[in-house]
């Protein structure tokens, strides 16, 4: 569930920003634990280069945003439904899914306020991604009648039905390193269904697909978009497969129940979460024995990023409580 982390490429900008930036300034402990202005927690984004990270709430129709330390800065409200979230590439905008008003909302970023709304129609719009200059978003309000539509960065060109018949929203997962795919998982399943969908003209055309275990949670592209890793309940592993063909790559033994899954952009490691009191489990890349692991209580589903330099992971407890928490955790 985790889109495009956009990092520092203008020199000007980066020495213009270097306080809104600065990393956590946490030596000890390696974990900070901060309670959100929220009631209940959608999805997470990064922005490194201004410093910020974005946690929406589908009930309280808000988006909590704090500085990299966890510090709240600001809470954007009447955001109905404020489900996926997703960060331009350009870094100007993130899009937040309002599925309770059938639009997908524009906050900038340098603001933190909303720039523009932009409608694609009453089908309760969830997860978002995007790939080349498109803006794809699954939805669905019925059971078997979710689909994936996508809109243009300036909202021009919304459409649906580019994938229909699903159980209900879609996982989704791009990656800059494999422009014109998407990572389609299927939660609420078992099995679970996975699928790569390659832009073809106006369409997405299957590319490959399969099963991929039970109570799938989260899904996403490695940092060189090769491989795509899952997190579901069952087998108690990330289970990682080939972005071509869905081939198995291998696996990392978490334990029981993974619940989330997230790449550093730029060093490309890997954090998995399970259901458990030692939920969250830092994987160099190219190893798949853990070398970090941290407590964060009730891990919500989806709920992990990176910041910049893949030295500090976000991730969201006290999935089963009241607020949620944001845990920067330093690796």
């Amino acid at each position: 569930m985790r889109k495009w982390n956009r990092w520092l490429t203008a020199t000007a900008m980066t020495a213009a920003l270097v306080a809104a930036t600065a990393l956590p300034a946490l030596a000890e402990p390696p974990q900070r634990t901060v309670s959100l202005p929220l009631t209940s927690f959608s999805d997470i984004v990064v922005d490194p280069t201004l410093g910020h990270v974005f946690m929406s709430s589908r009930t309280d129709h808000a988006v909590a945003v704090t500085d990299l330390s966890g510090t709240v800065v600001t809470k954007l409200t009447n955001l109905p439904g404020a489900t996926g979230l997703a960060l331009s590439p350009d870094g100007d905008t993130v899009f937040v899914a309002l599925s309770q008003y059938g639009a997908i909302a524009a906050l900038d970023t340098l603001t933190l306020t909303e720039r523009a709304r932009y409608p694609v129609g009453e089908v309760c719009p969830s997860d978002l991604a995007i790939t080349g200059d498109h803006l794809y978003f699954s939805y669905g309000c019925d059971t078997w009648g979710a689909g994936i539509g996508r809109v243009g960065f300036n909202g021009a060109q919304a459409r649906t039905g580019l994938a229909t018949g699903r159980y209900s929203p879609q996982q989704l997962a791009t990656s800059p390193a494999r422009p014109g795919l998407l990572a389609a998982g299927q939660p609420g399943l078992s099995p679970a269904s996975l699928q790569v969908l390659r832009e073809e003209g106006d369409t997405l055309a299957v590319a490959a697909s399969r099963e991929a275990g039970s109570n799938l949670a989260d899904v996403e592209f490695s940092k060189d978009g090769t491989q795509i890793h899952v997190a579901s309940g069952a087998p108690y592993e990330i289970q990682s497969y080939t972005s071509d063909t869905l081939a198995v790559r291998g696996s990392y033994n978490t334990g029981p129940y993974p619940v989330a899954v997230s790449t550093s952009q730029d060093t490309g490691a890997l954090a998995a979460g399970i259901n458990d009191s030692t939920s969250v489990r830092v994987y160099p890349a190219g190893s798949f024995t853990a070398s970090r692991t941290y407590e964060v209580r009730d891990l919500h589903w989806a709920s992990l990023a990176w910041g910049p330099n893949g030295r500090w992971v976000y991730a969201v407890g006290n999935k089963w409580g009241q607020p949620p928490t944001l845990n920067v955790l330093k690796v």
